[in-house]
């Protein structure tokens, strides 16, 4: 397993959040705090995270947390941005819920519930 991603990062098109990447990042680049709405489906849980990895987030000492309040939610949102960025789950993206925990010190997007996150 690498922790590298072994192809570029692409974001589908038919998603308003895609469409709106690059004032995204630049709003991710300039504030520590970035408050993101939009409706369902928009792609907000998928494709942030892959922002944020493009602009190098998740390097170094600490991953990119991504919450989840239900298990089940945290383990299929984790397997879709693995999927999407073509790595195995537990690589480059991870989860931990109660009692299960598919991350690794090597994981730079870990997926959890709110409550191992507290």
């Amino acid at each position: 397993m690498s922790t590298t991603l072994t192809a570029p990062i692409t974001y589908p098109a038919e998603l308003p959040v895609s469409q709106r990447k690059n004032d995204i990042a630049d709003a991710i680049r300039a504030h520590q705090v970035v408050i993101v709405a939009g409706e369902t489906g928009s792609g907000k849980t998928t494709q942030l995270p892959k922002i944020c990895l493009e602009l190098g987030r998740g390097q170094g000492r600490g991953a990119i947390g991504h919450t989840q309040p239900r298990r089940i939610a945290a383990r299929t949102v984790a397997e879709r941005i693995a999927e999407e960025l073509h790595t195995d789950l537990g690589d480059v993206v991870g989860y931990k819920i109660r009692f299960t925990d598919r991350s690794g010190s090597r994981t730079r997007v870990k997926v959890m519930t709110d409550g191992i996150l507290l």
